[in-house]
This record gives structure tokens, sequence and C-alpha cells, in this order.
């Protein structure tokens, strides 16, 4: 049965236009704080800002002060002024407007100064000066909020406390500060604080390597930090495919000398290796994204389009994509991730398989000099390839069926010669190609499996005539050994 009419009770509370729900200032701020910066995004995220002010020369400095830490971040580019509200405006949350945003600008929500700064530490302050203005200062500090409780207020900068910035600012036409007080995330040992500096060095040189390539000055205190890009150029990689995904996007992918052929001194020519910077060359692989030129994953990975395998490892994919295209890439607050559109998946999922299969084919090359392509490799005449599905792995056998092989059994007698010419079609046949393929695509199969196993017949024939031919030519504890090490 409904309810009728004069039963149903509406809040009066509807005849208002709406209800304020500012949140709690102190509720939001902390919140903001867990958002997943790591101090190197956190820092990456105001170097951003200064490039987007046009800065030609950025500094960051870490200062342990007797355990009491700070941070300062100086760039020369245009600064701020009191008029409009300019500087009070950069600290509220969301203040980047689309419809006002440079192509070039490397900002996007509103939101990095603010949170990656809280990320690290319970004050921010910036001082700043425009040209031809005088220089101003504002803190968000979160310990003044919550004592204050008078709701979002910034506060005001005692000038005693910034006359060292005062000082840098004063020499400078225009340009901002950036202070990080109350660094409660700090590194809690001077050790540990000095150890962290090249770490978050070698993550700002690839990230910002096309803008230091580019004549922008990026400085760790006074040592100039030289660009890193995660593709070495020149003898260090080769242009596979360039391909235009849309309007806003291109994807290019790019082929990495297999180490062999470097020339002794590439490190010193290129002044990085960047495949040494962070875990090899296994590890660095994958699809690099950058947003208007800023690389937005310096540490590489397949975006979980293929698994990292070793395949795969001198194979690199680089997608550049402009700020107009930033909903349809879903990037996030940090800046560090991320993910690739549905309508270019397909696109993008058949240059990573080529990339992967040319890397592959370099692999071989290196490790062996052989110039068949992969496909042409046929290991069927010397190995089978099996997958067994009672143990789940993968089983790499000798074709005992082959000729070659019964020839072998059969012979009663066996020489030199012809056992090393044996020894070396095996060796050289190994399938080494279908080794890394089933590695990469089902990793587990490939576990070693404890079991005892007893030895075909086959296998025994041949290892008794090695261990006979080994023993005439050498002691029987000899031959044994020689037999083992296969």
């Amino acid at each position: 049965m409904g309810l009728s009419e004069k039963n149903i009770k509406i809040d009066s509370i509807n005849k208002l236009i709406g209800e304020d729900f500012t949140p709690d200032p102190v509720s939001l701020l902390e919140s903001t704080r867990n958002l997943g910066y790591s101090i190197e995004e956190a820092i990456s995220d105001l170097i951003d800002n200064s490039i987007t002010a046009k800065a030609k020369n950025i500094t960051y400095e870490f200062h342990w002060n007797f355990g009491v830490p700070f941070f300062l971040l100086k760039d020369d580019g245009i600064g701020m002024s009191n008029d409009n509200m300019e500087l009070v405006n950069s600290f509220k949350l969301g203040a980047n407007k689309e419809k006002d945003r440079d192509p070039k600008d490397l900002g996007r929500f509103g939101f990095g100064m603010k949170t990656a700064s809280l990320s690290q530490s319970r004050s921010l302050t910036v001082i700043t000066k425009k040209k031809g203005n005088s220089i101003i200062a504002r803190a968000l500090d979160l310990i003044f909020i919550a004592e204050l409780k008078q709701g979002w207020k910034l506060k005001l900068v005692n000038e005693e406390k910034i006359q060292s910035e005062a000082l840098f600012l004063n020499t400078k036409e225009s340009g901002t500060i950036i202070r990080w007080d109350d660094w409660d995330r700090a590194p809690k040992s001077n050790e540990d604080f000095t150890s962290l500096i090249s770490e978050i060095n070698n993550y700002i040189s690839v990230c910002f390597h096309r803008f230091i390539e580019k004549g922008i000055n990026i400085y760790c205190h006074e040592t100039r930090l030289l660009p890193c890009s995660p593709i070495p150029s020149g003898e260090g990689s080769t242009l596979y495919s360039e391909v235009t995904i849309d309007e806003n996007a291109k994807q290019t992918a790019y082929i990495i000398q297999h180490p062999k052929f470097w020339a002794e001194n590439y490190d010193n020519i290129t002044r990085f290796n960047s495949f040494r910077l962070f875990e090899g060359l296994e590890r660095q692989q994958g699809i690099y994204i950058y947003r208007c030129d800023r690389l937005l994953t310096p540490k590489g990975g397949w975006l979980g389009q293929i698994n990292k395998g070793n395949s795969a490892k001198l194979a690199g994919v680089i997608i550049n994509y402009s700020n107009k295209a930033d909903d349809l890439w879903s990037l996030d607050i940090t800046k560090t991730n991320a993910a690739i559109p549905y309508e270019f998946k397909k696109s993008i999922q058949e240059l990573i398989e080529a990339s992967k299969n040319e890397s592959l084919k370099k692999i071989i090359r290196g490790q062996r000099e052989i110039n068949r392509s992969i496909k042409n490799i046929d290991n069927s005449l010397i190995w089978n390839i099996k997958e067994d599905k009672q143990l789940n792995t993968f089983k790499y056998t000798i074709d005992i069926n082959n000729p070659f092989f019964k020839q072998f059994i059969n012979d009663k007698s066996i020489s030199e010669k012809n056992l090393n010419t044996i020894l070396n079609v095996i060796s050289n046949n190994i399938p080494i190609t279908k080794i890394i393929q089933n590695n990469d695509n089902e990793p587990s199969k490939h576990d070693r499996i404890s079991r005892n196993e007893v030895l075909s017949e086959f296998e025994l024939e041949i290892a008794k005539k090695i261990f006979k031919f080994k023993s005439i030519e050498e002691t029987k504890s000899v031959a044994l050994s020689y037999l083992l090490s296969f």
C-alpha cells in the first residue's frame, strides 16, 4: 500500500537555494598530505611551476640545519605581485583555470605547489618579486591555521625570517622562492639526508632532461644537473618507428644498441648512461610518456601492455602528448602516471610487440654474430620444445629422431673431431629465442622443479660415449667432471 500525500513530509530547507559545505581547512589539508608524492616527485612539481613561470635558472637546496631541516627552491621566473591577489590566489586549491592555460603550461589541477609541499612539510612559505614590484611573502602553515581557528587564513611573514631569501631576490629582476619548514618527513639523520640528495638529482636529471638540453639550468646547491635521457641518443640507439596517434599525441619506438656495440668512451661522450641510473637495462625498458616535454614515467615499464622481460630490454617507446589531451590520458595529481586511452591501445600494443621482437633480434645478434631474423631461426631440427601440462613447465629436449643424432648413436667409434662437431651443433642451436619468449610470457613455467628424473636411453648413450672418449684422453675423474658440466 503506497503512502498518501498527507503522510509525506519534506524538510523545509528545500526552499533555500543551497547550504554552505565549506570543508574544514585543517582536515582537508591534512588529507592532502597523503596523496602519494615521493620527495623527488614533490620537488619536480615545484620545478614545473618554475619552468611555467619562464625561469631560466632553478636551484633547490637541502639544509640540515642541526637537525631542524628546511628546503629551498629558487628561480628567476616572472614572479608574483599583490596586484589582483596574485600571490594569495596561488595558494588556493584548484586555482588553475583550464581556459587560461598556456599550451606549454606544465600545471594541471592547480594543486601542485600546495599538495607537493604539504606532502613533505607542514609549513609552505612563498617569497616572490615581480618586475617593478617589491618583495612579498605569505605562508601556508598548518599549525597556524589549527591554532587560529578562523578558517582558511594565510600567515603574514616576518621580514626578519626571510632576510636571506630577500637578499637573493634583490639580485634578480624577478623570481620566486619556495621554502619548506616544519619538514617532518625529511630523513631523520644527516647521513640519510645527504645520501637522498643524489637519488633526487638523478630523478630530476631524467624528468627534465629535454628542458636542460634546451638551456634551462637546474642546480642542486651549486652543482648544475646534466641531462639524462632514458633513451640514449647517437650511437646508443636507432629509430625504429614513428607514428602520429592523433593531433595531440605521437609515438616513437627506439631500439637500444646492444652494449657490446657501444664504444668504450660512450659514457664519457653522453655524460650519463641512464640505464645504470636506476636498475639496469632489463628494468629500464618500457614506455616513456612525455607531457609538454616533461617526462612523466622516468622508470619506464610497459603500463600493463606486456610483462618486463629479457626479450624487450633493448626496446623503448616514447609517447609525446600535449596538455590539451590531459583528460584523455588520465594524468594523476602527482603527474607521475598516465593511462593509455582505450582508442590508442591497439596501435600502441602493435608498436610494442614489434619493438620487442626487434629487441630480441638485437640481443641474439649481440650474443652471437647472426643475421637471421627471429622468424627464420628454426631450432626444430635439433630441439623439441614441449609444454608439460602436468608439471606446468616447459621442456627443451634434443630431438632423438634427428638423422644426425641417430648416425652418432649408431657409430661404433667416435673421433674427437666428430664429437666436437656434435657438441657445437647442440650448443649453437639452443633455442634461445623460444626460451626468452616463453620465460617472458609465462615465467612460472620456467621455475626450477625439484624432481628425480631418470635419463632416457638416448641421453645415457650420449653420456657413455662422451665419458668413454674423454677417459682415453684424460683421467676418469676429469671425464666425469666434464660430463657433469653439461
